[in-house]
């Protein structure tokens, strides 16, 4: 039986009265209820089965789609090949470090030579291990170890070196890779791709073993680094003694132009789209958009995706400028805002503490809580639920809790916003209870 909209609306007005006289249970019209959005998203789905498919190849539009053909990078990717060549010849390539802001093209270009390197050491005959890390991913040193010893083949081929997932030391897990190394004569190309990441949240001490490995290995086998990285001045955190190492060859990627932009996704568009269903003018204004912003190809390829979509759920037969705006303002606008903005007056009240904290420490957060409510004449909440939220806040990522020791003087939490201050004061401006605090 379909249940419609209008019909579920009477049930409930006859509800009452029959609940009354005993006639129907709760249970029922929360059925009824169930059937109706059953129905409502079967609705759906069929819409997307019968629609309009503008898109014939959804995986060129995704991030992790490396091209065959990389526009605008002839250079580098030379300068790149040129670097690994050596290990065709049994020889260690140079460490290399690969700089550039998101979206130029750095981890596709590394990922597209590695990839013609192995099809070559194969035609050569020549053994090439080729590893690549994302330290974003890999988000603990010990956890780099790990998965530097899961892609050599260690915890699948040696039973003896095996790096477990926990359980042994820092100098444990390395020695037992290096061991690994040693014992097979491997010649490994190792990629740390997001390479700052790793050096801002755990130092450099495994970057500094990795460096000087090469000496411990006497010639059998080698691990030559490549360091992919979104910051120039990744190389300032660094030891000196591992940015000599590190850096013995080094390459900037620039941004793209708005000119390369649109032959960028002139080219992704031949690829992912159907014959008439993209328009030179969306193609132009998408990399308009992107190459003024920063030049971010990824972010460019990002947007006609979601234009896309939001044109097939329009059930339009063309991607038109209209869809490439629409796309921009649904990528721009930000969770975080939106997360704010909608919370509880409370939990806007405790963000706001901790904003104008000068200390961040939880008590003094506390008390500043208790003033703004008391400006406003709202009962506070006690401690211990006020902690509850700041946990809470954390997990959501919008702060940042830190146990900092204070010696014989014992401990202190240390919180601090861990967004825009610029986006918490806008969405706690659309609230007028908390706007007068400011």
């Amino acid at each position: 039986m379909l249940i419609t909209k209008s019909k579920l609306t009477w049930y409930y007005l006859i509800a009452p009265r029959l609940e009354e006289k005993g006639c129907v249970t709760r249970f029922f019209f929360i059925k009824m209820e169930n059937i109706m959005n059953s129905d409502y998203l079967d609705n759906i789905f069929d819409k997307a089965v019968k629609g309009t498919t503008l898109i014939k190849n959804r995986k060129t539009l995704t991030i992790d789609y490396v091209p065959e053909k990389l526009p605008f990078r002839d250079e580098e990717s030379k300068i790149i090949a040129q670097v690994l060549s050596v290990v065709l010849k049994n020889g260690r390539p140079s460490n290399l470090l690969v700089f550039g802001k998101p979206g130029t093209g750095k981890t596709a270009v590394v990922k597209n030579v590695i990839t013609r390197l192995k099809k070559k050491s194969v035609e050569h005959g020549v053994e090439v291990t080729v590893t690549v890390i994302n330290a974003k991913t890999s988000n603990t040193s010990y956890k780099v170890l790990y998965d530097i010893a899961e892609e050599i083949g260690i915890n699948r081929f040696d039973k003896k070196l095996r790096v477990h997932f926990t359980g042994l030391s820092m100098g444990e897990a390395t020695d037992r890779i290096l061991e690994y190394i040693k014992k097979n004569n491997l010649h490994v190309v190792l990629v740390i791709d997001e390479i700052d990441s790793l050096v801002g949240r755990n130092g450099d001490d495994v970057l500094y073993s990795l460096t000087r490995a090469n000496g411990r290995l006497l010639d059998n086998g080698f691990i030559s680094l490549i360091g992919i990285s979104n910051s120039l001045t990744f190389k300032d955190k660094l030891d000196p003694r591992v940015r000599s190492s590190l850096s013995e060859e080094e390459i900037v990627f620039n941004p793209y132009t708005i000119v390369q932009l649109r032959e960028i996704l002139n080219d992704r568009a031949k690829l992912a789209f159907n014959d008439g269903s993209i328009s030179q003018a969306a193609i132009n204004l998408c990399a308009a958009l992107a190459g003024k912003e920063n030049g971010d190809a990824r972010k460019a390829i990002d947007l006609l995706r979601v234009a896309a979509e939001i044109a097939e759920r329009e059930r339009d037969n063309m991607v038109n400028e209209n869809h490439i705006r629409d796309a921009q303002e649904k990528i721009e606008k930000d969770t975080n805002y939106e997360v704010i903005r909608n919370s509880t007056t409370h939990t806007k009240l405790i963000i706001l503490a901790i904003l104008k904290s000068q200390t961040g420490m939880t008590g003094d957060v506390y008390d500043l809580y208790g003033s703004l409510c008391n400006r406003i004449e709202q009962d506070s909440l006690t401690q211990r639920r006020v902690t509850q939220i700041i946990s809470e806040l954390d997990q959501l990522g919008l702060i940042t809790s830190n146990v900092v020791s204070h010696g014989r003087y014992g401990r202190s939490q240390i919180i601090k916003i861990a967004v825009s201050s610029d986006t918490v004061t806008k969405a706690l401006k659309d609230d007028n209870f908390i706007s007068i605090l400011l």
